[in-house]
C-alpha cells in the first residue's frame, strides 16, 4: 500500500536544506534495518482479504503451474467446452494442450511429451485421454472428467476427477419434482456400482421412492432381467454404468424393451434422448471445467487434499413431454420452467 503525504505536511517543509536532512536521514534508517534484520520476514499483500499477512522471505508470488491438457477429441462439442472452461480459468498458468482426436498412438504421443518437458499436473478430457495417461502412469497429479468409468480411477492416490454425470440424490430430487405420483423407480447395475446404489437408498427414501434394483453380471443377463423389472416398476433409471450397456445396439435394445413395457426412461445424460427417453438430467459442461480447474488448484496447493471424486455441480434438464404424455406421467406444470431444451415430437 502506498501512502501519500498530505498537503498540510510539505508546507513544513519549505527548506530544501531540511529536506535533503530528512532524505539522508531516511536512507540511514534504511541501510540501518537492512544490516541488523538479516532474517526479517517480508510484507505481502493478501489481495483477497485486502489485508497484510506475514510470509517467510523468497515466497513471493505463487509460481504459474505448468499443465498438460489432455483432449480425447477437441471436435466433440462437450470435450471442446471442458477444455475451453477450464483454461479460461487456469489462464495465469501455462498449458501445453494435445488433441487425441485424430491420434492413433495416443501412448507414444504423450511419452514423447512427458520425456521432452516437466509438468506440474495433467488434466485428462474423456476415456481416450485417461486411458492413455494411466497407462504410462505419471508420478504427477491427474485431474479428469468426462469418464464414464471414473469408478475404477477412485483407488489410485495421485488421481481426482469430475464425475460425468449429476449426483444421484439430485437426479431422484428432480424425477420426483418433475412427475410427483411416481413411487416405484428400477435401476440396473454392475458389482461396480453396488456402493453408489445403496448410498441412493436413503435420498429416496426421504422423497417417498423405492428403488428396485437388478445386479447386472454379463451382458447375456440384461434381456431377461430387464425385462423382469420393467414389470415391477412405475420408470427405468439408466445410471452412468459401461459395464451394463457395453455397446449402443444394447442400449436401444433395452429402450425397446421399455417402451414395450411401457415404461419411461430417466437418464443422466441428454444423448439418450433420440433412443427415447422421456427425462435427462446432464452435467453442464462448462462448469465441469472449471470444477476440474479448481480441484486442481486445490491439488497443487494443498498436499493432503483428500476428495477424489466430485459430483458435477451443474446440470442441463431435456424433457420430452410427447413421451410424458404417452406414457401417461402426471407432469408438474412448475417444473417446466426449470427444463433447458424441451421435446415436443
Amino acid at each position: 500500500m502506498i501512502f501519500r503525504p498530505t498537503s498540510r505536511t510539505w508546507k513544513h517543509l519549505t527548506s530544501l536544506k531540511l529536506i535533503k536532512q530528512l532524505l539522508c536521514l531516511f536512507c540511514l534508517l534504511v541501510l540501518v534495518s537492512c544490516t541488523s534484520a538479516p532474517h526479517q520476514t517480508e510484507i505481502v499483500a493478501n489481495s483477497a482479504k485486502n489485508s497484510f499477512i506475514q510470509a517467510p522471505t523468497g515466497s513471493t508470488k505463487d509460481k504459474p503451474a505448468h499443465i498438460l491438457l489432455v483432449n480425447t477429441n477437441r471436435q466433440i462439442d462437450r470435450y471442446n467446452a471442458a477444455e475451453t472452461s477450464f483454461a479460461e480459468t487456469m489462464a495465469n498458468n501455462s498449458i501445453h494442450t494435445v488433441d487425441l482426436g485424430q491420434d492413433s498412438q495416443p501412448i507414444e504421443t504423450l511419452q514423447d511429451l512427458l520425456n521432452d518437458e516437466q509438468f506440474d499436473a495433467v488434466y485428462c478430457i474423456g476415456a481416450k485421454a485417461l486411458g492413455s495417461i494411466d497407462y504410462l502412469d505419471p508420478d504427477m497429479p491427474v485431474i479428469f472428467s468426462s469418464v464414464l468409468n471414473w469408478h475404477r480411477f477412485n483407488a489410485q492416490d495421485n488421481y481426482n476427477g469430475i464425475a460425468s454425470e449429476v449426483a444421484p440424490k439430485a437426479q431422484l430430487t428432480w424425477f420426483k419434482y418433475f412427475f410427483p405420483e411416481i413411487k416405484n423407480i428400477g435401476v440396473l447395475y454392475s458389482s461396480d456400482n453396488q456402493q453408489r446404489i445403496q448410498d441412493a437408498d436413503l435420498p429416496a427414501e426421504a422423497l417417498a421412492l423405492q428403488l428396485i434394483t437388478q445386479e447386472i453380471n454379463s451382458e447375456t443377463q440384461l434381456d431377461n432381467l430387464a425385462k423382469a423389472l420393467l414389470t415391477k416398476v412405475d420408470a427405468l433409471w439408466l445410471i452412468s454404468d459401461p459395464s451394463v450397456l457395453v455397446s449402443t445396439e444394447q442400449a436401444k435394445r433395452l429402450f425397446q424393451m421399455a417402451h414395450q413395457a411401457n415404461v419411461p426412461i430417466f437418464t443422466y445424460h441428454s444423448f439418450f434422448m433420440d433412443m427415447g427417453a422421456t427425462l435427462s438430467i446432464t452435467a453442464d459442461l462448462p462448469t465441469t471445467g472449471r470444477q476440474a480447474a479448481l480441484m486442481l488448484k486445490k491439488v497443487l496447493t494443498q498436499p493432503n487434499y483428500k476428495q477424489r471424486i466430485q459430483f458435477s455441480a451443474g446440470s442441463s434438464i431435456t424433457l420430452n413431454i410427447k413421451k410424458a404424455e404417452a406414457y401417461q406421467l402426471t407432469l408438474n406444470e412448475d417444473a417446466l420452467d426449470s427444463v433447458d431444451e424441451l421435446i415436443e415430437y
